[in-house]
């Protein structure tokens, strides 16, 4: 009888082990590098709502202050995802990285406001876009996605740009400088652009991704090749993850703003008026070759690339 007993259980065990989700069992670790900016929010809505375990994905998140600070960590094979922007990403193909355009982030939308970057002066200093020209202006850095985007504004109002003077400043940094007129003008994003609008001293006169690039791309989820063409199934799985942090962030703003103050260290006080970015849910292959022509023109990519042909297609 004890053997019969023993015997059974031993079975139910054998059961019970089978019968497990698989999910459950094999979670496959993956490092991913984000941007310490509400542009993450698709990952890190996918880490906190579960929908990377749900894939069976167990993450392993490493912040960076730029595209430009993760793409080398990612090529040095120390993380296996980077969050990029388009300028970040291109440079780095067209400079041999073997990289794969996984998903979007944030896109541009297509009329403003946007939580991309804006032009603001000081109030009722600016008459035209003229006066801009041996003017200084702040912005992150110099040849950055801002930049670009920034000189393809300026030559649209009918400046020069290579007349503008622009001044390298962190983005949390640049409000008290145009203020106090160390700055005649800055390229400021969300947060801290509502910040500096509070004051009432400042005002908007352009939006540049929204006038050059409407609906483009501008941070995207990048891997290696090689780690795609190993892990393929474990960057669809991604995919889907993020994807699903997409969605949540368009049909839940208020939750997404919870999390958004939390990630991004936001004071509370601006939590419901700043402005979230739109995330994409499939990568913009036009929009990006749009960046990559301005890129082209402004001198910040040699030669052209296949954008379609390093994107994950989905099954």
């Amino acid at each position: 009888m004890g053997f019969v007993c023993r015997a059974v259980g031993a079975l139910l065990v054998l059961f019970g082990t089978l019968a497990m989700p698989v999910v459950a069992s094999a979670q496959t670790k993956i490092r991913i590098g984000l941007l310490p900016f509400s542009e993450s929010l698709t990952a890190v809505i996918a880490d906190q709502q579960g929908y990377f375990k749900a894939e069976g994905l167990e993450v392993e998140i490493t912040l960076f202050q730029s595209g430009a600070l993760a793409v080398p960590v990612l090529q040095s094979g120390r993380i296996d995802i980077a969050m990029s922007n388009t300028v970040a990403t291109l440079q780095a193909i067209e400079h041999g990285l073997d990289g794969v355009v996984l998903a979007p982030a944030a896109v541009a939308r297509s009329t403003p406001p946007d939580t991309t970057t804006a032009i603001v002066v000081r109030k009722d200093e600016m008459k035209s876009f003229k006066d801009l020209e041996g003017k200084r202006m702040g912005v992150n850095v110099i040849n950055s996605t801002a930049w670009l985007h920034t000189v393809a504004a300026l030559e649209l109002h009918g400046a020069d740009h290579t007349k503008v003077r622009f001044v390298e400043v962190p983005f949390p940094q640049m409000n008290d400088p145009l203020l106090n007129g160390q700055l005649d003008a800055t390229t400021q994003v969300e947060p801290f652009r509502s910040a500096l609008m509070a004051t009432g001293k400042a005002e908007i006169i352009s939006w540049p991704y929204v006038e050059t690039a409407p609906k483009t791309d501008i941070t995207q989820y990048l891997a290696l090749a090689p780690w795609v063409e190993k892990n393929r199934d474990v960057a669809v799985r991604f995919v889907r993850a993020v994807i699903k942090g997409a969605e949540f962030a368009k049909s839940n703003e208020a939750a997404t703003r919870e999390i958004n103050v939390t990630y991004t260290k936001l004071n509370p006080a601006l939590k419901d008026k700043v402005l979230l970015p739109e995330f994409g849910t499939a990568v913009n292959v036009p929009g990006m070759a749009r960046t990559m022509e301005l890129m082209q023109k402004y001198g910040t990519l040699q030669k052209p690339i296949d954008i379609s042909s390093r994107v994950l297609v989905l099954p």
